[in-house]
């Protein structure tokens, strides 16, 4: 575990004043309730990796003003994966006062002056723990990526320029750093297979290939990397730090073999005798993700032009583009759909609508994210649930909504509650649809057990109702909590490599 170094750390100053702006933030003012019982720390991901980062501590450490230590500077590496804040028994919004935190730091000289001086030895140390560490020290961080909605090179937001360009720097130059090299596995070493090459998957490849097992890692589309680079967008997170820690990956050992969709006679092999080579796996590790859209179900959906939201974001970031008309429709609230308007924008979209079936404050993507694409020129519209697409004959040319009085979930089912007297139909050549994911595990004999679409596993172990065959990431986490973070995956990532290490000792 990365831990705080005291040495050469000093309180420079104690700003009296930041408690009141923090409590002026976007739900700032809950940060009051804290009480320090602990609870947001023990269930963050990262503190089990960085030492310093402690959100109960570093709330503390905000209310005294003091700044400019190790662990008050620690809020840089929060990615908002929101565990602490639904943890929180007092209901503070603990990840959202990071964000605040952030938002200070951006005009803050000293913050600027520890990332120059510090920064890189912190991500450094932190490419110990997991293999990520500088994208998700980029995910952390969010600086402007530089590129304007339509794709000029120009800053986003020119106050927080030289921030996002000490970011940058550090990040550039901590990627430069060469990766680790390993042994090749001996003839004797014992092999695993995984499925899946997201965050999850090459985690536990990393772990295992350092512990001197023979990996290999199955994935069904030309590039590895699962969400982390088909899912996110370039502008989010620049596909070239991701295919640097990739390699970083192979060169610890990991072989990848990309184009290789694992069917169910395959699986029953890797699962039996051995794979297509020869010898036998001595464990399997499923981390497929969650690759498919969920559909609409509303007339016109198979028409042209209506468009899974992965498919547009798998398109646009494999191949730096996507074809889109010039009135985008992105049906969705949540992270994804927020990508997809960002995205739509920078494939040269005049005009692009967002509509959710929920009021605003219900919304499943980051405030911080939907205000970026309100500033880019998405038009957000809540409460508007879709009811038909309309056509042609052949390509989608509007879509029909109604409004969405409010919706509750009951076992698993939405059930919305409709104004039948407001309606609305937006004029759309192309529509976005982001109303969910689900895994897909067509693959799996029957002696795995699935419940309502996700794998069972063992919450602590990861193993599947077959011995020596694990499951993680968002083909089990989805059935409780949607689509997990990207500390998330490589948390359990870590967690599955541990488990089969255990069960090879």
């Amino acid at each position: 575990m990365l831990q705080e170094n005291s040495t050469g750390n000093r309180m420079k100053d104690v700003d009296l004043t930041y408690w009141h702006k923090l409590l002026d933030s976007h739900n700032g003012d809950t940060m009051k309730f804290c009480y320090q019982c602990g609870i947001c720390s023990s269930v963050c991901p990262i503190s089990r990796y960085i030492g310093s980062y402690r959100p109960n501590r570093i709330i503390e450490l905000a209310k005294l003003g003091i700044r400019n230590t190790l662990q008050s500077n620690a809020f840089l590496f929060c990615s908002a994966c929101t565990l602490c804040t639904k943890g929180c028994p007092q209901n503070v919004r603990v990840h959202e006062i990071m964000q605040a935190l952030k938002d200070q730091a951006a005009t803050d000289d000293d913050v600027k002056a520890y990332i120059t001086e510090s920064f890189g030895g912190v991500i450094e140390a932190l490419g110990k723990e997991i293999p990520f560490p500088v994208s998700y020290s980029w995910i952390c961080l969010r600086p402007q990526s530089g590129l304007s909605p339509h794709g000029s090179f120009e800053p986003l937001c020119e106050s927080n320029s030289a921030y996002d360009g000490l970011i940058r720097d550090a990040l550039e130059k901590a990627q430069k750093a060469l990766p680790p090299q390993a042994e090749a596995p001996g003839p004797d070493a014992r092999r695993v297979a995984i499925i899946g090459s997201g965050p999850a998957g090459l985690t536990a490849a990393w772990e295992l290939a350092k512990a001197g097992f023979a990996v290999t890692v199955y994935e069904s589309q030309p590039v590895p990397g699962g969400m982390l680079r088909t899912g996110i967008p370039g502008y989010r997170l620049p596909k070239d730090i991701v295919d640097a820690e990739i390699e970083g990956v192979k060169a610890a050992g990991v072989r990848i073999l990309t184009g290789v969709a694992v069917d169910s006679a395959l699986f029953d092999e890797l699962a039996g005798s051995g794979d297509l080579a020869a010898g036998e796996y001595a464990a399997i590790f499923i981390a497929t993700g969650m690759p498919l859209s969920r559909r609409l179900n509303v007339p016109g959906e198979d028409m042209k032009g209506v468009i899974p939201a992965l498919d547009f974001l798998n398109e646009y970031n494999t191949t730096g583009k996507a074809a889109v008309g010039k009135n985008v429709v992105v049906i969705g609230g949540g992270n994804v759909a927020i990508d997809s308007a960002g995205a739509a924008l920078r494939c040269g979209a005049e005009s692009v609508k967002l509509l959710y079936r929920r009021d605003r404050k219900q919304m499943p993507a980051h405030d911080w994210e939907i205000e970026e694409a309100l500033a880019e020129g998405v038009e957000l519209h809540t409460q508007w649930w879709p009811r038909a697409f309309h056509g042609d004959g052949e390509r989608v040319t509007g879509a029909e909504f109604v409004f969405c009085k409010s919706v509750t979930s009951r076992g698993g089912r939405l059930e919305p509650v409709f104004d039948e007297s407001k309606t609305m139909t937006v004029e759309a050549d192309t529509v976005i649809v982001a109303a969910g994911q689900a895994p897909e595990l067509s693959f799996l004999s029957d002696d795995v057990e699935v419940h309502r679409g996700f794998i069972q596993a063992d919450p602590y172990t990861m193993e599947t109702s077959i011995t020596n065959v694990y499951a993680g990431g968002d083909a089990i986490s989805g059935a409780v909590g949607g689509a997990a973070s990207l500390v998330e995956a490589i948390a359990c990532g870590k967690t599955a490599a541990k488990s089969i290490l255990s069960g090879m000792s």
